[in-house]
């Protein structure tokens, strides 16, 4: 069975628990930082976090798409997405926690 997700709330929860913030408070600062991310990925700048990954805006150009049902062509717009590149240091503690997990 697979575990649910990590929540808005989870994580305010985790501020609270750890550092003892308000849940009022700590909601605020995860909409700050998400608020921020967003700001920057909309300038096209990078957000780096260190020992975690690597946010990044890209352009997408248009293309010709198709519907798989009736294989009418469409275009997609050109359109800027958002990527993120995982940290080598976070692939190590995530591989060393399932490789923990794994063994006998």
């Amino acid at each position: 069975m697979r575990e649910r997700n990590v929540t808005r709330a989870d994580l305010a929860q985790a501020l609270n628990a750890k550092l003892r913030f308000t849940k009022t408070e700590s909601l605020k600062l995860i909409d700050h930082v998400f608020s921020e991310l967003t700001d920057a990925l909309k300038n096209s700048k990078e957000v780096k976090i260190p020992f975690f990954g690597v946010f990044f805006a890209r352009m997408k150009k248009e293309r010709i798409g198709r519907n798989p049902k009736t294989m009418e062509a469409h275009k997609i717009s050109a359109r800027k997405v958002v990527g993120f590149r995982v940290s080598r240091l976070m692939k190590e503690r995530v591989n060393m926690y399932v490789q923990k997990k794994i063994k006998p």
